[in-house]
């Protein structure tokens, strides 16, 4: 029978801070759907010579933090995201403008749309989203 480790419920995403290798070990989770800390370890090793017991390390606190579930069967730790990256990205980038940038909202919109080019599909997309915000 799977055993869970113990976790938060429901994460409050604004309190969550991911550092750099709790950053790269989601974005492994999320795009590959990597569920071991094995498999996460060897898709890390080649690029950063870190220590098994350092992603294993890493994978649990994401699962106390609430951002990864944690089952257990046999010996082997399985883990599969709670949040979405789509979520965690968007509660991330709300934090530091609410805590950093204040009421500059719309200067930080404007900026990101003149630094990256945007197509016009994603334009329209944007044009619909601000539409259905107000």
């Amino acid at each position: 029978m799977a055993r869970r480790a113990k976790t938060k419920e429901t994460p409050e995403l604004a309190d969550i801070g991911l550092g750099e290798l709790e950053a790269a070990v989601m974005q492994i989770i999320w795009e590959k759907n990597i569920n071991t800390v094995k498999d996460v370890f060897m898709e890390l090793y080649p690029k950063r010579r870190l220590a098994y017991t350092t992603i294993m390390t890493v994978m649990r606190r994401l699962a106390e933090k609430g951002v990864l579930e944690q089952d257990r069967a046999a010996k082997t730790y399985y883990y599969k995201a709670k949040v979405s990256q789509e979520d965690m990205a968007e509660s991330m980038i709300n934090s530091v403008v609410d805590k950093v940038l204040g009421n500059v909202s719309a200067d930080i919109v404007i900026g990101i749309i003149k630094k990256h080019s945007l197509t016009s599909d994603e334009l329209i997309a944007l044009e619909r989203k601000l539409g259905s915000a107000k």
